[in-house]
């Protein structure tokens, strides 16, 4: 498990509450997202500077 899988993880499991991406790994963290099926359990927030914001998605089904 990556880095950003563990951190996109704790953030689905409602141990943290948002996960602040910067601009470089914006694709790899997107695609992370895309391939666990998490993509809709998160709402990325962007921010100036190209900085994401992931907070999860309340009104998704638990994720998996």
């Amino acid at each position: 498990m990556n880095e950003w899988e563990t951190q996109m993880q704790r953030l689905l499991d409602g141990e943290i509450g948002e996960v602040s991406v910067p601009k470089e790994d914006f694709l790899t963290v997107r695609s992370l997202l895309v391939e666990k099926g998490w993509l809709f359990h998160v709402v990325g927030e962007a921010k100036h500077g190209g900085v994401t914001i992931y907070r999860r998605n309340e009104q998704a089904p638990a994720a998996e």
